[in-house]
């Protein structure tokens, strides 16, 4: 189920409670206080349609048709509603309830065309029936229906905005994690390098850049399959995330690589937390029996250096803990090579 149509049956949903609770309630008020049975008659007939219209869509699972139920069922209530008002008591505001529902449910097309056709009925028959409109006042009832009106509007609204955000919130977190492994994704990791290579000249605080690669990771994608190797890539990721400390950083570089940023960490405590990486997975993690293995290259920041360079730095300590034979840390030495 995707992000939008999750929100969107989650709307349906509410829609369909506040209109079988506002329609009961309504109803019940026509009857005690008004005695406008007819009235009544069609908010209980709404109350059972959006009871029906939810047994169904829980059956069905069809969203599109359920979200045109529900309008259609707004737009028979409130034609009927009006109609049997004559009018009367301000029942028109009723109508203002239409557009976000519509728009919500049927989307930005299907709601302006129904929000029109329904606006352009409404203002004809106004026009038609002008000299037998009865003159506005606010009666009880007109009261009441000016604050229910609001409160619905209200509600709707509020949820929509919570939504909304939450959407927006998902999207955003969605935007910097890795969809297969749930950690920080090449695009973040770029942010996040910029800004701890900036604190670290700044601050005179020492930073450990390391590059973790998965060893002989194509013969496990050409032995068992990409989606073993998805499972094994998950695996790892799992198991460094549970192993890294709170205030380092770490993501999917790209492929089978993984970068791991160590903020306020010297080389010396940089190295033996690779070293710790190194035998835990080694010990933790196998296929068929088989150890797998990983190799970490690391670099230290102390002073303003460009990302590519730090990249570059690590990647050369990658390159010779697999020139050396894999599973194992090297680190890059400024004045020579590793």
């Amino acid at each position: 189920m995707t992000n939008p149509d999750r929100h969107q049956r989650k709307l349906l949903r509410i829609v369909l409670v506040v209109i079988f609770i506002f329609s009961m309630l309504i109803g019940s008020l026509n009857v005690v206080l008004f005695s406008a049975y007819q009235i009544a008659a069609f908010n209980f007939t709404s109350a059972a349609a959006s009871v029906a219209i939810w047994f169904y869509f829980q059956f069905s699972r069809n969203l599109k048709a359920a979200s045109w139920l529900v309008v259609a069922a707004i737009v028979f209530n409130l034609g009927a509603f009006m109609l049997a008002a004559k009018g009367a008591a301000y029942s028109i505001i009723w109508l203002t309830v239409l557009p976000p529902l519509a728009f919500f449910l049927l989307g930005r097309r299907a709601g302006s065309w129904v929000t029109a056709i329904a606006f352009v009925v409404t203002l004809s028959l106004l026009v038609f029936f002008q000299s037998q409109l009865p003159t506005l006042k606010f009666s009880t009832g007109a009261i009441l229906n000016i604050a229910e009106v609001f409160i619905i509007l209200w509600l709707l609204f509020r949820f929509y905005e919570g939504s909304r955000q939450a959407a927006f919130q998902e999207l955003k977190r969605l935007s910097v994690i890795d969809k297969l492994t749930g950690i920080h994704n090449r695009s973040r990791l770029d942010d996040l390098l910029e800004s701890h290579i900036h604190l670290a000249a700044r601050t005179s605080l020492p930073l450990v850049v390391i590059l973790i690669d998965i060893d002989h990771f194509k013969q496990v994608n050409d032995r068992y399959g990409h989606l073993r190797g998805d499972a094994v890539l998950l695996q790892v990721a799992t198991a460094l995330k549970s192993r890294v400390r709170v205030t380092d950083e770490l993501g999917r570089w790209g492929g089978e690589e993984f970068l791991l940023l160590c903020p306020d960490t010297s080389l010396q405590e940089g190295t033996q937390l690779a070293e710790s990486l190194r035998q835990y997975i080694a010990g933790n993690i196998n296929i068929d029996g088989e150890a797998l293995t990983l190799s970490f290259g690391l670099t230290e920041v102390r002073q303003q250096i460009s990302a590519n360079e730090a990249i570059r730095q690590a990647d050369e300590a990658l390159y010779a803990a697999k020139d050396s034979g894999r599973n194992r840390v090297m680190v890059f030495l400024q004045d020579s090579k590793t």
